[in-house]
């Protein structure tokens, strides 16, 4: 957002200075232009009618309001930081950008066995790390066994391996993959059915 506010206060300023320079230049040109566009805008104003004035006015003043308010505010509002400092440094200030914790987090929890992704969001704060895991895992696996891995995995990365502070116990979401799809079992054939032995028997005349 820091970006777009200075873009739009540049080009503000941009139009602003083309303004004065044609306006101390040509000042003539300048207020004669300006007069005969308001007696143009006057004299179209007038032959409207109170009740579409009024409401048209109101309409663009809200407008306009609310676009400067969103643009004080979006240059109000606090940045989000982009690094925190390492609370067990000694010597000297040092500081570890949020991108780089997540990778490390990404890196270190996808070992464990049964994990197939991982998608971490760390944000810092003045007491700490928050960190929220979004982990999808193989079906079946044992849900709180797991959880209780990773979040012991994520505390050990975050303040032992790093020297950071957690501001509370990481947040894990975790998502089982789909079971296979059992294959349907062909139904038994009968065997073809026996035909019973024919009797012989001696005639006489044998």
């Amino acid at each position: 957002m820091n970006a777009i506010n200075r873009v739009v206060i540049v080009v503000l300023l941009l139009v602003v200075m083309a303004l004065c320079s044609i306006s101390l230049v040509l000042p003539l040109t300048v207020l004669d232009a300006t007069a005969q566009q308001a007696d143009l805008l006057l004299e179209f104003l007038g032959s409207l009618q109170w009740y579409v004035r009024v409401p048209l006015g109101i309409l663009f003043a809200v407008a306009l309001d609310i676009i400067l308010i969103l643009l004080i505010v979006l240059e109000v509002r606090r940045s989000r930081s982009k690094s925190i400092r390492v609370e067990k440094a000694s010597g000297g200030e040092v500081q570890v950008s949020i991108d780089s914790i997540g990778d490390r987090l990404r890196y270190e929890i996808d070992q464990l066995a049964g994990v197939l992704r991982v998608k971490p969001q760390v944000l810092a704060r003045r007491r700490g790390v928050l960190i929220e895991l979004n982990v999808e895992t193989v079906a079946g696996i044992d849900v709180p066994e797991k959880a209780d891995q990773i979040v012991a995995l994520a505390q050990q990365v975050v303040e032992e391996r790093m020297g950071l502070k957690l501001a509370r116990s990481p947040r894990v979401n975790m998502r089982a993959a789909p079971y296979p799809k059992t294959v349907e079992k062909a139904a038994p054939v009968a065997p073809p059915p026996v035909k019973p032995q024919e009797e012989w028997s001696l005639s006489p005349e044998d």
